[in-house]
């Protein structure tokens, strides 16, 4: 049996140092879908609470949704700061409830300076 989960996030993008058109600031609507598969759990009836999943996974996507992405060597992102500590939202505007919580991984990284 398996437990589904989909989720639709927004952000945008470039590949710095790339031969292409994707070497442009470009947007992208991605969807993940998230399956767990097990033994049905008897005491909700069903692999894994889709609810739960979704509580789970979103502590991290929700650093991605609605961001630009970009390197650390992009010569854009001290630009893109400058400005945005300039407007006072370098670290998130004060009624940002979707703002995620820091984190490092080996795959990406969202920490305040």
């Amino acid at each position: 049996m398996r437990s589904i989960t989909k989720f639709e996030l927004q952000y945008a993008h470039r590949f710095y140092k790339f031969q292409g058109e994707a070497q442009y600031l470009h947007g992208h609507t991605g969807v993940l879908t998230i399956e767990v598969e097990d033994d049905v759990t008897p005491q909700v009836n069903m692999v894994f609470p889709c609810n739960e999943i979704k509580k789970i996974a979103w502590d991290v996507l929700q650093n991605f949704d609605h961001a630009l992405v970009l390197r650390e060597d992009d010569p854009l992102l001290p630009a893109i700061l400058g400005v945005y500590e300039k407007q006072g939202i370098k670290d998130g505007h004060k009624l940002n409830s979707m703002k995620g919580e820091a984190f490092k991984t080996e795959w990406a990284t969202a920490y305040p300076d």
